[in-house]
This record gives C-alpha cells, sequence and structure tokens, in this order.
C-alpha cells in the first residue's frame, strides 16, 4: 500500500499557507520566550532566596 505525498495532493501547500499566515503568531511566541529567558538570566541568583533582595 502505497501512500500518496502531501505535494501531489496540494496537503503540503495549503499547509505551508496556514503556517506563513500565522507569522505574527510565531513572532510573539519568540519575543515571549526571549524575554522570559532574558529575565531569569539576569534576576536569578544562585544560593539565595526570594527574601534576600
Amino acid at each position: 500500500m502505497s501512500h500518496p505525498q502531501l505535494a501531489h495532493t496540494g496537503a503540503g501547500l495549503s499547509l505551508l499557507g496556514i503556517a506563513y499566515g500565522q507569522l505574527w503568531l510565531v513572532a510573539i511566541v519568540l519575543i515571549a520566550v526571549g524575554a522570559t529567558a532574558l529575565t531569569v538570566r539576569t534576576r536569578f541568583r544562585r544560593n539565595q532566596t526570594p527574601g534576600d533582595r
């Protein structure tokens, strides 16, 4: 039993179109992840509790 490829059915192009249309959402998620990583990197101090600030 052979399975047709996505490109032959047009589903590959449809999936690419949907992903491309949501680039704004991908950008927001990447910015949020980057901001969170930066905050953790700059705010985390070893051997310190939250009350030590």
